[in-house]
């Protein structure tokens, strides 16, 4: 296929599947529309797109670039009146292994404590309690859980936004705006 036709077709194929992105998100607009749809409403858009994502999208990717930009600067994540987003999320780490609990401590004074920190540090393992009597600790008895560190997330801010097809977690990191 000659390459002017190649990226028609590729051109066609990305205005599709906005297209159907758009009709998904409720966000139905003619082509002209779309020019001069709000910024929130725009961002929305390339969040949303997963095949392929935002970056790979030529119109999406200075509309996320000013985003994330003005999120760096402190500025809130744009509205879009006909869209439906959370507020803005962080979430520094990855999840913990299944079965272990998230924690701000590696030694928590007891199990509630250690259950109460959902973006903590450090991952235990509650299921393994152990019992430390040794005589440095002034006669008293200590519990510990076996432990580990938590990975950080490269893109550790998030907005869930709902589409017809359900609820959609978009995570992007600030790092160089």
């Amino acid at each position: 296929m000659p390459r002017s036709k190649r990226a028609t077709t590729s051109a066609l194929g990305c205005r599709l599947r906005a297209a159907s992105l758009a009709v998904g998100l409720g966000l139905v607009a003619t082509a002209g529309e779309a020019q001069e749809a709000s910024f929130g409403c725009k961002v929305l858009l390339c969040a949303a797109a997963t095949a392929p994502s935002w970056s790979g999208i030529p119109y999406c990717v200075p509309v996320m670039h000013q985003l994330f930009r003005q999120l760096a600067k402190g500025g809130g994540w744009p509205t879009c009146p006909e869209g439906q987003t959370s507020g803005l999320g962080h979430e520094p780490y990855l999840p913990c292994p299944v079965g272990w609990t998230p924690s701000d401590s590696a030694t928590p004074r007891d199990e509630t404590a250690a259950a109460s920190s959902p973006n903590g540090s450090v991952c235990l393992d509650l299921s393994k309690p152990r019992r430390d009597c040794s005589s440095g600790s002034e006669g008293g008895c200590q519990t510990s859980y076996p432990s580990q560190p938590r990975q950080a997330r490269d893109e550790p801010y998030f907005v869930d936004i709902t589409t017809g097809n359900g609820q959609q977690r978009f995570y992007f990191a600030l790092r160089g705006y």
